[in-house]
């Protein structure tokens, strides 16, 4: 298992489509440090969409898998996530 997890956060000018609040790509790895899954996910831009990816970031983090995001919105849109990934 690796040792560290990675957030990457890409911050983009314009919205990704009208619908998107995020596309997140999970990766976790095996004993070996070798990926072992790749999800990818767009969250829709609606009260479920933000509470859904908070949550799964959030999880996925505590878990120990990396978790890249590109969105349109600052990070301090999203609290929890913030939280987390800023010391």
């Amino acid at each position: 298992m690796k040792s560290t997890v990675n957030f990457v956060y890409c911050q983009v000018g314009e919205s990704l489509d009208d619908e998107a609040l995020a596309l997140v790509r999970f990766t976790s790895y095996d004993s070996d440090s070798r990926a072992l899954a790749v999800e990818q996910v767009t969250y829709q831009d609606t009260p479920v969409g933000f509470t859904d990816f908070e949550r799964h970031v959030a999880a996925a983090l505590d878990c120990g898998v990396d978790v890249a995001v590109m969105t349109s919105y600052d990070l301090d849109y999203f609290p929890i996530v913030e939280s987390l990934v800023t010391f």
